[in-house]
């Protein structure tokens, strides 16, 4: 015998409290950091990214659906956070380019290495996010698409793409 107040109170138990919320990001939180990683290229601005992203999931729980996997809504939260971070990172490093006296020339043994992850921070967020998910990250397709909310078609399309855009910048 429930009535409509009790079975809407317990959609929401799921992640009523930080402990649900807890437990069930806990596993999440190292993949998440290599995303956040993959997209910012730095360990603390990653840290503080998954950081601020688990505190937008509280704020955010009302949004994950209930037996849904938990990965592909995480991992946007995070997505979005590392857009948003990327944005004062980038305020941050022109400000600094004006004290910079000579920029630093990598080491030849590493240079085709420096030069992917160059041509990587220089895509757009959305062609930058697809090659992290799908060649850092390992993920199929079909998480791909479920993190940002698109067909596994257009995931697919938009993989290729960005990768047709990275080509030039680091084929000779």
């Amino acid at each position: 015998m429930s009535s409509s107040i009790s079975s809407a109170a317990d959609k929401d138990a799921l992640i009523a409290v930080p402990e649900a919320l807890d437990e069930l990001l806990a596993p999440l939180m190292v993949p998440a950091y290599r995303l956040a990683y993959g997209m910012l290229r730095d360990r603390q601005d990653a840290e503080d990214a998954v950081q601020e992203a688990a505190l937008n999931a509280w704020s955010h729980r009302r949004t994950f659906r209930r037996g849904s996997d938990p990965k592909p809504w995480f991992f946007a939260i995070v997505a979005n956070q590392c857009r948003r971070s990327g944005r004062r990172r980038w305020m941050r490093l022109l400000r600094r380019a004006d004290a910079a006296a000579e920029p630093v020339q990598p080491q030849r043994d590493i240079d085709t290495n420096l030069d992917l992850r160059l041509a990587i921070t220089r895509l757009g967020h959305e062609d930058r996010l697809v090659i992290v998910l799908r060649y850092y990250m390992d993920l199929p397709f079909e998480e791909i698409a479920a993190t940002l909310g698109i067909s596994d078609q257009a995931a697919r399309s938009r993989t290729h793409r960005a990768v047709r855009r990275l080509r030039p910048e680091v084929l000779p």
